[in-house]
């Protein structure tokens, strides 16, 4: 696995002088294909997303939390973007956890919710399991 971005946050909270949390990660042997975790102070999404045309994409949007419905949001969560070695996978991890996972190459995302539902014809089922976790990135 490579670490892609990690920052400390607080689930609800900005950063002092922004209006929401954005966390985004863009290898360079992606041209332009990445990942974005945003906290807009009512939910966490985790995107994917293409920078690389004229106009960027959302490949993927997959709910993380509601604010309001996580427990001890007064404490700091490490928020990190893992991708796997050959970086056509991305993950978010929250404290150690993995919360969602998208696959550039199947265009499939899959979170803990599996919400909401697949916009980009993806048939399989999009709930993350800690199985699906190890075939992405087994130690």
């Amino acid at each position: 696995m490579k670490l892609g971005a990690e920052e400390q946050i607080l689930v609800g909270q900005p950063p002092a002088d922004e209006t929401e949390t954005v966390i985004g990660s863009f290898p360079p042997t992606r041209e332009g294909l990445g990942a974005v975790f945003e906290d807009d102070g009512a939910t966490g999404y985790f995107y994917a997303v293409d920078q690389g045309g004229e106009d960027p994409e959302i490949l993927d949007a997959l709910h993380i939390y509601n604010v309001e419905d996580v427990a001890d949001k007064q404490l700091p969560v490490t928020a990190q973007i893992f991708w796997n070695e050959e970086e056509n996978a991305v993950a978010l991890i929250l404290n150690g956890q993995c919360h969602a996972l998208y696959d550039f190459q199947r265009r499939a995302g899959f979170c803990r919710n599996a919400f909401p539902a697949a916009q980009n014809g993806q048939t399989e089922p999009r709930e993350l399991t800690d199985e699906l976790v190890q075939q992405y990135f087994a130690a």
